[in-house]
């Protein structure tokens, strides 16, 4: 499980969630294998879906899509309010072209969709902006900015191991309604004397560690968070058999026609169903049975 904790500036006008995701990002690296520059761009984007959905309320999520022209080609990561949280990564061997050494390489031009779930409402919100720079972090910090007029300091880092990766972990500061001109000065003057996330991280960090300046600098008062992050599929049988209708009659005729059974893995967490040639026959009868409106 990750270590994550929040606080609220005294005025209520700065918040921030900082979080230890090592625990949580080798979790899901447990299920596959990645090369070094996957691990890294997915374990800084389940990061920060972390800490944006610790920051919502309960029962609700927030999914981060990156989809780009670079050799990682998109990377998928949700959270939700309770903890719960998972990554996918659309070419998981992508290696930087040579001579390339910016990380926001992998991911190149494209954009970022992120979409919030919310069970009260039918349609999830959904808001789209340009990558910034491919990094997760910076292109977080300026969907917010953006799209919801939130100037925020992102800082998001990792580090691949052989298995898995070796740290993990990030915060994120968010300027609420009521900030001064003030404000935004002070943090500016604070940000070049912080060490860099990921070093800090090397040498042990706890979550609070990462963010020590700002606290030293405003005052905060913490902001407790029941639930802690950890990795989750929530894939099922049931969801696999609603994804396979999904795909319409052909193509259920042709599985069935080749009548052999079908092994479908999950993306997230490898798990292997496998369903028989009846089985899909009761799938593609109920298609018949469904009430055309």
């Amino acid at each position: 499980m990750a270590d994550l904790k929040k606080y609220l500036s005294k005025d209520g006008t700065i918040r921030i969630a900082t979080v230890i995701s090592t625990d949580t990002v080798n979790d899901a690296f447990r299920y596959f294998e990645a090369s070094p520059l996957a691990k890294t761009l997915m374990a800084r984007a389940i990061t920060g879906a972390i800490l944006m959905a610790s920051q919502m309320k309960e029962r609700l999520s927030t999914a981060l899509h990156f989809i780009g022209e670079g050799p990682v080609q998109s990377i998928f990561a949700s959270a939700h309010y309770e903890g719960g949280a998972k990554v996918y990564c659309e070419n998981r061997n992508a290696e930087l072209p040579e001579g390339v050494t910016q990380l926001g390489a992998g991911l190149g031009s494209g954009r970022l969709d992120v979409i919030q779930s919310r069970p009260f409402e039918r349609e999830p919100l959904r808001g789209t902006v340009e990558l910034y720079t491919g990094e997760i972090g910076d292109d977080i910090a300026y969907y917010l900015n953006q799209s919801h007029q939130i100037p925020a300091i992102v800082s998001l880092a990792a580090r691949p191991a052989e298995k898995g990766v070796e740290i993990a972990g990030g915060f994120i500061i968010e300027l609420m309604p009521g900030y001064t001109e003030e404000t935004i000065q002070k943090l500016e003057n604070l940000q070049p004397l912080m060490e860099s996330t990921a070093k800090k991280l090397q040498h042990g960090a706890k979550p609070e560690d990462l963010i020590d300046i700002y606290l030293d600098h405003f005052e905060f008062e913490e902001v407790i968070h029941p639930y802690k992050p950890h990795y989750q599929c929530g894939c099922s049988l049931d969801r696999v058999e609603r994804s396979l209708m999904l795909l319409g009659p052909g193509t259920l005729d042709e599985m069935i026609e080749e009548k052999e059974t079908a092994e479908i893995a999950c993306e997230f967490c490898g798990c292997k169903y496998e369903l028989t040639v009846d089985a899909l026959q009761k799938l593609r009868n109920s298609l018949d049975q469904t009430p055309v409106h």
